[in-house]
């Protein structure tokens, strides 16, 4: 199966590091220095499973990608917009995308463009950041693809597409309900990850803070309110489940919101705990703490 990386930044070059390094078949889309870096220097990986240089072959276009088998798709929400017109040349007759992102909001924007027979939605759970150009660091034993069909059925394609991802440095699981896992998901990075910006504060900094544990749960429950008045299904005590694992892993939890906002980037804001107020908002749920964490972000969305 032949596998093109769109958006191999961080998460997407790491995943396609660990394919190329197990023998797939694996072309990374990149750009920039860190493209630049990998062609010439190859992309060096720091991980859990050990630290390693591998030479994929690195593309700066889907044009010269080309028909992929499976695109994993990594580029960061906001780029939806300007980069899913692009790739149509890695479109063949049984190609699937397979999102990879943060957020809840992906593969409808795919399916738009594609049609929902070309799509999967994904959650991904790693923590990874791009240390330099062509030089990704790893941290934790996870490095976890949970995916399945948006109507949950167990297809064909859902049935061979771990055998390809499952190398070591990836595991890989299949959903029959994926979107209870992509919220779920969003109850903790929707609620830690814009709380932590906000505040410009670690999550210890923010636990420690005279009702920061309130806010956090506050905003946790309102995401799940959200949820709810969409139809999804979420697993029974999760905002206590979100919460202890939150309080448990508080020295290590990295936001990738954050990072973003430090650095003076993009941010994923309106595709994450945006898209959960507007979602909620719609459907008649008051969202007041959210909505006001995404007001004090609102200005900062498009990057210094």
């Amino acid at each position: 199966m032949r596998v093109v990386i769109m958006g191999a930044g961080a998460v997407g070059a790491y995943y396609g590091g660990a394919l190329a390094r197990n023998g797939a078949d694996v072309v990374l889309v990149a750009r920039g220095d860190h493209a630049e870096a990998m062609r010439l220097e190859g992309l060096r990986v720091e991980s859990h499973w050990g630290d390693y240089v591998v030479h994929p072959k690195v593309a700066l276009t889907p044009e010269e990608a080309g028909v992929a088998d499976l695109v994993l798709h990594c580029v960061k929400l906001y780029s939806n917009a300007e980069t899913i017109p692009t790739m149509h040349p890695l479109m063949g007759d049984g190609t699937a995308i397979l999102t990879v992102q943060n957020g809840i909001t992906g593969g409808d924007s795919l399916a738009s463009e594609f049609g929902w027979e070309k799509v999967l939605e994904g959650a991904t759970y790693i923590e990874t950041s791009i240390a330099g150009p062509g030089h990704i660091v790893q941290t934790g034993s996870a490095a976890r693809i949970e995916f399945g069909e948006r109507d949950g059925s167990v297809t064909q394609r859902v049935q061979e597409i771990p055998d390809v991802l499952s190398v070591p440095g990836i595991q890989v699981d299949v959903s029959t309900d994926i979107q209870a896992s992509l919220w779920s998901k969003m109850v903790a990075i929707g609620a830690l990850g814009t709380i932590v910006t906000a505040a410009r504060a670690s999550l210890p900094e923010v636990l420690s803070m005279d009702g920061g544990l309130d806010t956090i749960r506050t905003v946790m429950e309102e995401i799940v309110a959200s949820g709810k008045a969409n139809g999804v299904k979420f697993p029974s005590g999760i905002v206590d489940a979100k919460l202890a694992d939150a309080i448990a892993e508080a020295d290590e939890f990295q936001s990738s919101l954050q990072s973003d906002f430090n650095r003076g980037g993009k941010l994923e804001l309106d595709d994450i705990l945006g898209a959960a107020v507007r979602l909620g908002r719609a459907s008649g749920i008051a969202m007041p703490a959210s909505t006001a964490l995404v007001m004090t972000l609102q200005k900062f969305k498009d990057g210094a």
